[in-house]
């Protein structure tokens, strides 16, 4: 084919079926209005993937089934100067996309009833996708109060084809400890492994879960079910908190210190010493190698994502920073005071609102998008 106008329609429709992000459709319908007749008209949001619990004997668990969520950069360039906003959109159960704020609260409203007409000027901005999100979201049975809870809970996701049609996770759930789902099986298998384990972090990683315990422990889940674990041959016993993030092609551990137990559980954090260490997956060993920092990247710690971008996507952003949320709840709002920053040159915490270039980032949409 010599010229990509004279691109048979049937191929780009199935093109554009292949499109899996609503603002890559936009474009892609804007090239020409040959490709936009010849796409989809819409982005089509596919209900949410289905992983039945087995029954338990309160009836509870048969209607578990996966919320996803993407987080995207919105970069503006028609103002005096740039704009950038982090948001996330989350795919309910039934298909509806619901704006939320990158760090949400359980409790919290979501956007979505707020600014439920909120557009984007895509012919003045830029829009970049960070990261994906999957939770697991099912019923649970309360003996002590005899009712049933919605839970949500993190898990690992593993799409096995583009569409994510054929899928695998990991996560703990209701079980006692590790299980994993097969898509094709239709079915969850436990996993042999110490039943009281709590995993503060699961994320899959060239093609096996790793998952990551309060006591530092690290368990390898490969597709086929073979289990391996390891611990780290430096442990930290400053250590209060893990987390795993993918940084670029590397997998880190990010774990929270504090010099004692008691000052880890003592709110104000700002008021306290923390510190975090930083270390890199190394393969070969089964082991964490400490790093002195992050490769001049930014880390966001959520709930239930985690992921990493150089500092250079956003100007002002400073390197080798970590961006989390206020363990201890020391706000029952969206107030920049309960989102914090680590920066390793200043071995402190901040809040938000000490920082005036981040603070238009997070959480609420800012006026210069309503305005749009």
């Amino acid at each position: 084919m010599g010229k990509w106008s004279e691109l048979p329609p049937e191929i780009l429709h199935l093109i554009s079926l292949k499109i899996d992000n609503p603002f890559d459709l936009i474009h892609f319908r804007s090239v020409c209005s040959f490709w936009r007749s010849s796409s989809l008209l819409k982005f089509r949001h596919t209900t949410s993937l289905r992983c039945p619990l087995p029954l338990d004997s309160g009836g509870c668990g048969d209607d578990c089934h996966i919320l996803s969520s993407r987080v995207y950069l919105l970069k503006s360039h028609n103002h005096d100067r740039p704009r950038y906003w982090l948001f996330k959109l989350q795919v309910k159960e039934d298909g509806e996309v619901v704006l939320h704020s990158l760090f949400l609260r359980r409790n919290s409203s979501v956007y979505g009833c707020l600014y439920p007409t909120l557009s984007l000027d895509l012919l003045n901005c830029q829009i970049v996708e960070l990261a994906q999100e999957h939770v697991a979201c099912y019923s649970d049975w309360y003996e002590l109060f005899e009712c049933v809870s919605k839970c949500e809970e993190r898990i690992g996701f593993m799409g096995l084809t583009t569409e994510n049609n054929e899928f695998m996770i990991l996560g703990k759930l209701s079980f006692n400890g590790l299980a994993m789902y097969k898509s094709v099986d239709k079915c969850w298998t436990e996993l042999e492994i110490t039943p009281d384990s709590c995993f503060e972090g699961i994320v899959p990683f060239k093609g096996k879960f790793y998952a990551i315990d309060r006591n530092g422990g690290t368990t390898v889940v490969e597709p086929t079910l073979q289990v391996n674990t390891f611990q780290r041959s430096r442990p930290c016993d400053k250590t209060r908190k893990r987390w795993l993030v993918m940084s670029g092609d590397k997998l880190i551990l990010v774990e929270m210190c504090t010099k004692s137990r008691y000052n880890f559980h003592i709110p104000n954090i700002r008021e306290k010493k923390i510190w975090f260490e930083i270390s890199e997956l190394n393969e070969e060993r089964n082991d964490w190698d400490q790093v002195e920092d992050i490769d001049g990247r930014v880390l966001f710690l959520e709930h239930y994502c985690t992921f990493s971008c150089l500092a250079t996507e956003i100007p002002g952003f400073r390197a080798n920073s970590i961006i989390f949320m206020d363990l201890w709840g020391g706000s029952d709002s969206y107030e920049h005071e309960s989102i914090l920053v680590f920066e390793f040159n200043e071995h402190g915490v901040r809040s938000l609102r000490d920082i005036p270039e981040y603070i238009e980032l997070f959480p609420y949409p800012p006026g210069w998008v309503i305005s749009n």
